[in-house]
């Protein structure tokens, strides 16, 4: 027999049994690795019809090979991952997810065009261009990296979801384009303004805390949005939000509106969350007929009509409210300062 066929030979035998360990536990056409110090060079899975592999707290994986072709959804968390090259040769992914890596080019990946789903956080991104060019992407998690500019991906006209949390943005005015965009998470950045997302016809849900943003009205024209979180902004005027009359869940704390008049023709509300710890906060509201929910968190109001509604409401001790109209409310919960003068109405179940 030829020597160099027996090395051969004797090389695949100890292979097999390195990764004999691995090849038990496919299950479906599942596999899993978690916790292994060992080198894993992801070429053995070629062998097998994989469609999932998930790889975890796994210090050294490597893509110098292709991995199984039939694998359309590939996972390695924690692994100190540091370079994708090769990763490119596996053309038959859909779903990748490298969360919490050492990752700073991305570029091989610019040619999984079959790829819809991406979750690439907690990494050392700063240039995302390469996704430009995966055009089928409809979810894409980047939080925890140092991008600073959305224009690189300005084609991913079928992204539905979007989550930059915690990055260096300045600006959404780039995201117009992204005409399918459903859910954008840009909370802990440094945007200013929201003009971009007026152009987000099919925006549901959006959460924009803690950035330096003053005025909402770009969101007027988002007629599908049902949740809204603007947590520590410089927001002082909440009236546009009047015009967005899907609104379920709204939560605009730690700002400085004084007036929520405008909002009270806003029928789906489920959860309108006050809490206003700078100042001005707001000292009356005038609320909905449909309005389930109100925190008054740490706020100072002094006039509150609740008047036939379903509304299940909070008030707790440091609120200064003086005058409370109740009408036939039940599930009311009164916690209050001693500044409280005067409650009108019935109220059934209540407790104070």
């Amino acid at each position: 027999m030829n020597p160099e066929n027996n090395q051969k030979q004797s090389d695949d035998e100890i292979q097999n049994m390195q990764y004999e360990k691995h090849i038990n536990r496919i299950k479906n056409g599942t596999l899993k690795i978690k916790k292994d110090g060992s080198l894993i060079d992801l070429s053995f899975t070629k062998r097998f019809q994989l469609k999932q592999l998930y790889i975890t707290s796994c210090h050294y994986v490597s893509f110098q090979y292709t991995f199984s072709q039939t694998c359309s959804v590939f996972q390695a968390d924690k692994c100190k991952i540091k370079n994708l090259s090769g990763i490119e040769q596996n053309q038959s992914l859909r779903s990748v997810c490298l969360i919490d890596n050492k990752i700073e080019d991305i570029s091989p990946l610019r040619t999984i065009k079959s790829l819809d789903t991406l979750y690439i956080g907690n990494n050392k991104i700063k240039d995302i261009s390469p996704l430009n060019q995966l055009t089928n992407l409809k979810i894409l998690y980047l939080n925890d990296n140092n991008i600073s500019d959305l224009c690189q991906i300005k084609d991913l006209h079928y992204l539905e979801q979007l989550d930059v949390v915690n990055n260096q943005i300045t600006s959404l005015h780039n995201i117009k384009n992204l005409k399918s965009l459903k859910k954008l998470d840009a909370t802990h950045n440094k945007i200013t303004d929201l003009h971009g997302v007026q152009h987000l016809m099919y925006l549901t849900a959006l959460y924009v805390s803690y950035n330096k943003i003053s005025d909402l009205s770009p969101l007027s024209t988002c007629s599908q949005l049902n949740s809204l979180n603007t947590i520590n902004n410089q927001i002082t005027d909440a009236s546009p939000l009047q015009h967005n009359l899907q609104l379920q869940y709204v939560s605009l704390k730690q700002n400085y509106i004084n007036d929520f008049q405008a909002l009270t023709q806003l029928q789906y509300f489920s959860n309108f969350i006050l809490e206003n710890q700078q100042q001005p906060s707001p000292t009356q509201i005038q609320t909905s007929a449909r309005m389930k929910t109100i925190y008054t968190v740490r706020s100072r109001l002094e006039y509150m009509p609740i008047k036939r509604t379903a509304i299940k409401s909070r008030f707790n001790s440091v609120t200064e409210i003086s005058e409370l109209l109740i009408d036939a409310i039940t599930n009311v919960q009164l916690n209050l300062s001693n500044k409280l003068l005067q409650v009108f109405g019935t109220v059934e179940n209540a407790s104070q």
